[in-house]
């Protein structure tokens, strides 16, 4: 049987230097099978059981040859192919067709065959809680990137909140990985964005809120969030902390 909380989160104050760490070792990824390691490194420094990413439509690939990289083991990816689970699991479905993160505990189980999809996943030891987040990239590519944990309840309520905040930034960190080492060519956002809302996105991915910037840009908080509105638009995103992963992955801000 699966036990839950084999792996145990870090402390709420590790969770910053990890998340540094994490973005800036995918930005140094030169070849796929390092990425593959990264993902385990993700996984493991976040106490969690799995990281998995499904890229579909991606820029020299094809739909019937996505990029997919997972930690699971190899008898449970043949497992999940031989059942056809793909066809019928709730957790693709929503994820390609909605925006928001998907939490596996919300998901709705009452058909025996999902029941017995996510009970087998258990006993594999894919996790017994998980998140995956929807990507829409600016060439129409789809992706979906997964974290699991074997955690309690209690547990997953009091990290869950730290792992949405953290992994929508990484997986879109994962997914210009992706695009890079495909060699997906990419919009030129270089030249996108003014200097104000660049101030704005940059003063967003250190952690300050709209009304902090608005201090030390010596502006109205109004037009912080004009800016960032602004900024948001230019580079297709649906919202701003999208704004902000795809800003931190193209190189227009940083993180120091």
């Amino acid at each position: 049987m699966n036990k839950v909380a084999r792996l145990r989160p870090p402390k709420r104050t590790m969770f910053e230097q990890i998340f540094y760490d994490i973005v800036d070792d995918i930005s140094r990824v030169e070849r796929i099978e390092d990425g593959h390691d990264t993902l385990k490194q993700a996984a493991s420094r976040y106490g969690l059981e799995h990281a998995v990413y499904l890229g579909l439509n991606v820029p020299g690939l094809t739909r019937s040859d996505p990029y997919l990289a997972v930690t699971y083991s190899d008898e449970w990816c043949l497992h999940y192919r031989q059942q056809g689970y793909v066809d019928i699991d709730p957790v693709v479905r929503l994820g390609l067709t909605g925006l928001l993160p998907v939490d596996w505990g919300s998901l709705d189980r009452s058909n025996p065959r999902i029941r017995r999809l996510f009970g087998e996943a258990a006993d594999a030891r894919v996790g017994n809680q998980g998140l995956t987040f929807p990507i829409r990239g600016a060439h129409g590519e789809l992706a979906l990137f997964s974290i699991t944990a074997n955690l309690g309840d209690r547990a997953w309520t009091d990290t869950k909140r730290l792992y949405m905040r953290d992994f929508q930034i990484i997986a879109h960190h994962a997914h210009a990985m992706v695009l890079r080492m495909t060699g997906a060519s990419r919009t030129d956002y270089t030249r996108v964005l003014s200097d104000r809302e660049r101030e704005c996105l940059q003063w967003a991915a250190a952690g300050k809120s709209a009304w902090d910037t608005s201090v030390i840009l010596s502006i109205s908080e109004r037009s912080v969030k004009f800016y960032l509105d602004q900024a948001r638009h230019k580079l297709d995103c649906m919202n701003k902390t999208h704004a902000v992963a795809k800003a931190l992955s193209l190189g227009l801000v940083s993180t120091t």
